[in-house]
């Protein structure tokens, strides 16, 4: 493909993965388009072919990881050097938890019922190994209040960390006005990502949060191994490097390895030796979602999300968890079927009809991701599905 798509029909016409099933899972994966995947080809076999060792072939490898690294930023609203390529939305908020100065008593607020497990485990480590106090914030209705994150902060917060997109309810959460609250109470964000860029526009300055972490894989369409870290100019100084490797270091010929000095800005959070033809695979696909604009991308994407919500509203027994607030919505939408198990639909939607979703263990339901390139024909062909699922119960 020699030019970017400028429709989602484009988009979609990449997509080999379509081609032979109707696949509504982005938010586990999301299908390559075929131009990322020859880029990350064409890398490896450069790479295989010229020797990856050689001068030239690894000035060019860094070349291409700066370009990168300005690709994510632009598209998450960052500047360049405020971004460290990860390997996971998980590996960046790793990065956060291991590096902050955690001192007994130092509390951690999170909205338990709506975090990944990626966005409590580190927390609950910290609790057992240095004494960091875990305090949950209520979730309403799938969603979650400023106000309760406000009441919540006390003079021994040390961190709010949050979630842009529920994975589990696919609310969009109150991130931008956390972020004001924890800045004016001296408080860190951690915004957890991993179902943000490509799905929701991402404007990391305007939301001030402190820390944004996010995924390759998922809505941005890259490969596994991959994604993004964010950390603001300004809190660069709170959270130390503490997985050093010759990748987080500066390097000027003939200073001794003893002097050597960590990046000035967030690529002092890489370690060592990056698999490039996977992050020239997501600069691609980022590029693509780029060049259709995320105003068009979201735009659709709530008309397909509505689409279905509104045919599960006609179908009897179907309970939509995602709240029915509009301004909330995002590519995910949550329901429950009643008397049907979840495991057992995702199984029967797969053997009987080809798509491609699934279930939720808490709450216990089912996840159907649309992004830019599905097209009503399949969200019809869901909406009928479950409703031979409710009749069938």
């Amino acid at each position: 493909m020699s030019s970017e798509p400028t429709t989602w029909q484009e988009l979609r016409d990449t997509i080999p993965a379509l081609r032979h099933q109707t696949y509504l899972n982005t938010g586990v994966s999301g299908p390559p388009p075929a131009f990322a995947l020859e880029e990350e080809l064409r890398w490896t076999r450069w790479l295989a072919e010229t020797g990856p060792g050689r001068p030239d072939v690894m000035q060019a490898a860094f070349d291409e990881l700066d370009r990168v690294r300005a690709t994510l930023a632009r598209f998450i609203g960052a500047d360049a050097d405020e971004v460290a390529l990860t390997q996971s939305c998980s590996n960046g908020m790793a990065v956060v938890a291991a590096g902050l100065d955690w001192r007994p008593g130092d509390e951690v607020l999170v909205s338990e019922e709506l975090e990944h497990m990626s966005g409590l485990l580190p927390w609950y480590d910290l609790e057992r190994r240095r004494g960091v106090v875990v305090r949950t914030v209520p979730a309403r209705e799938g969603a979650a209040k400023a106000e309760d994150f406000e009441g919540a902060i006390t003079d021994r917060t040390k961190l709010i960390c949050m979630s842009h997109v529920a994975y589990n309810t696919g609310a969009r959460l109150p991130v931008e006005e956390v972020a004001r609250l924890a800045r004016e109470r001296g408080v860190l964000l951690l915004v957890d990502g991993a179902q943000g860029p490509g799905n929701v526009p991402v404007d990391v300055h305007a939301m001030g949060a402190h820390f944004y972490a996010a995924a390759g894989q998922k809505w941005l369409l890259g490969p596994d191994g991959t994604g993004v870290l964010y950390v603001a100019k300004g809190a660069l100084e709170t959270v130390q490097a503490t997985h050093l490797g010759w990748a987080s270091f500066e390097h000027q010929p003939g200073t001794p390895v003893r002097e050597l000095r960590l990046h000035e800005g967030a690529r002092r959070f890489e370690v060592a030796g990056k698999h490039v033809p996977s992050l020239a695979a997501l600069r691609r696909s980022t590029e693509a979602l780029l060049s259709l604009g995320m105003t068009a991308v979201e735009s659709r994407i709530r008309e397909l999300a509505a689409r279905f919500r509104a045919g599960l509203g006609r179908i009897p027994g179907v309970d939509v968890v995602t709240p029915a607030d509009p301004d909330l919505w995002s590519g995910l939408v949550v329901f429950r079927i009643d008397g049907v198990d979840v495991e057992d639909a995702v199984a029967r939607l797969w053997e009987r009809r080809r798509i491609v979703i699934r279930w939720i263990p808490s709450p216990r339901a089912l996840r159907a991701s649309f992004h830019v390139f599905n097209t009503e024909d399949e969200v019809d062909a869901l909406v009928e599905a479950v409703a031979d699922l409710a009749r069938a119960r």
